[in-house]
């Protein structure tokens, strides 16, 4: 097919494309890093070594049903849509850390959170937070050095489970995608309570993943109808649409490059690599490989199961990519490079022999180190480069006593606060779906120590 415009303001000369086909599936406010030196392989957290693949799985489960979303203090009773407890009595989780915990209220999410986000301005403190319950909401984090306050200053709502959300690059609005198959553009405003948000997007099935191009005037969105679509916000048509091999299980941008995993069957598990500032419809690359020796090929697959998320490295160079099986993949972009590609085993329990989900990872703009946060309550900072662990933070638990999942986790723009939401994430299935509302956000204070880069000595722990 042939596509449209790429970019607005006159920008950009057309492009066509391929056709590959397949079946779908499942601003307010104002605003500012304990050590520890064990490395990659020590713990549970185990760097090479094999555990035997255990329990958990993918997340998030598959759409329902679609709900309405009420008011601040509105009845709204029928929010149960997939994540967590819907309308029942707040629980508690165990803060094993001692992080700060946002206060919670009958207005707080009611059901699974799928994404937290930092305002991308520094010295704003701004937080977005998508939920199951088909809201996007907006905290005012203040930070006054010593103590931590939040407040919640708006919403919206959509007309479904709400599965992701993106600031704009100037932190004067945001866009989500969900459930209802609609992309939307939230302007702020200085009032409170629900606030509307624009219709920018549409697609034929759920919209798992959203982002905004700045370089080009344009919005990305890819979703579980196996397609990605850019959009020019004048338009309410696509400026272009590129079939993908399955649906749209993670996705990342970071100028040049667009990464997108798809996921569905084997052969529709891929990662499809595209550069902007060349065809955006044509990948670049395509990591759809399985060879019979891991890591023989620059087209592998770097993970054996289905991925659950994606980051692209602040300085762009490369991107990291986690699946259900409890591992971390390190790619590169340039062909230079691809050697130094590797991958390493995490959010594991060595004494249960339990592979838990990897379902968020968060790069620290100052540092280039990252976090990751899983199904087994646990986050950890590493450093990639020296392939090092930061740091190790202790099992959050639900009343149970079980490990209470981390659904989402960001740094704030000055890397000062790690936020992290947890929510029960549908990976051992609705026997184990918590009878209360556990979902929360809490905020970790970094430390230098625990997000800056060490160099290995050579001596200490194992190595990849």
């Amino acid at each position: 097919m042939s596509f449209g415009s790429f970019g607005s303001g006159g920008g950009g000369g057309l492009f066509g494309g391929q056709q590959q086909q397949q079946q779908t599936s499942g601003g307010f406010g104002s605003g500012g890093f304990g050590g520890g030196g064990s490395t990659f392989g020590s713990s549970n957290n185990t760097f090479g070594g094999g555990n035997a693949f255990g329990a958990t799985n993918s997340g998030f489960g598959q759409p329902q049903q679609n709900n309405q979303a009420g008011g601040f203090n509105a009845n709204s009773t029928n929010s149960n849509a997939m994540g967590g407890g819907g309308m029942g009595m707040m629980g508690s989780v165990a803060n094993t850390n001692n992080d700060y915990e946002i206060p919670r209220d009958q207005n707080s999410p009611q059901d699974t959170i799928s994404c937290v986000q930092w305002s991308p301005v520094n010295n704003t403190s701004l937080l977005l937070a998508s939920s199951w319950d088909s809201k996007v909401r907006c905290y005012n984090v203040q930070d006054n050095g010593s103590n931590l306050s939040a407040t919640l200053n708006a919403f919206i709502a959509h007309q479904g489970p709400v599965l992701d959300c993106h600031w704009k690059q100037d932190g004067t609005g945001c866009f989500s995608a969900g459930c209802d198959k609609m992309v939307k553009m939230w302007n702020f405003e200085n009032s409170q309570g629900q606030q509307n948000a624009q219709d920018v997007g549409r697609h034929d099935a759920p919209v798992r993943a959203v982002r905004w191009i700045p370089q080009r005037n344009l919005l990305v969105s890819g979703g579980w109808d196996n397609k990605l679509n850019y959009w020019d916000l004048r338009s309410p048509n696509p400026a272009a649409t590129v079939q993908l091999p399955g649906r749209v299980d993670c996705m990342d941008v970071k100028f040049p490059y667009c990464v997108v995993a798809t996921g569905g069957s084997e052969n529709e598990r891929q990662i499809l690599i595209y550069n902007l500032n060349a065809n955006p419809a044509q990948p670049e690359r395509i990591l759809n490989q399985t060879p019979a020796t891991p890591g023989t090929s620059p087209l592998a697959k770097p993970l054996k199961k289905q991925y659950r998320c994606l980051e692209i490295f602040p300085n762009v160079s490369g991107f990291a990519v986690a699946s259900i099986e409890g591992r971390c993949s390190i790619q590169y972009f340039t062909q230079d490079n691809i050697p130094n590609n590797f991958a390493f085993k995490c959010h594991r329990d060595k004494n249960t022999k339990l592979i838990y989900s990897v379902n968020s990872l968060a790069f620290h703009t100052q540092f280039g180190t990252f976090a990751s946060a899983g199904s087994d309550g646990l986050y950890n900072f590493w450093d990639k480069d020296s392939k090092q662990r930061l740091k190790a933070s202790n099992t959050i638990k639900l009343p149970n006593n079980e490990p209470a999942p981390i659904t989402s986790s960001a740094f704030s723009a000055n890397g000062n606060l790690y936020a992290y939401s947890v929510s029960y994430d549908w990976s051992k299935g609705a026997a184990a779906n918590p009878a209360q509302n556990i979902n929360t956000i809490m905020i970790h204070r970094t430390t230098e120590s625990e997000v800056k880069p060490k160099k290995y000595s050579g001596v200490v722990g194992r190595r990849y």
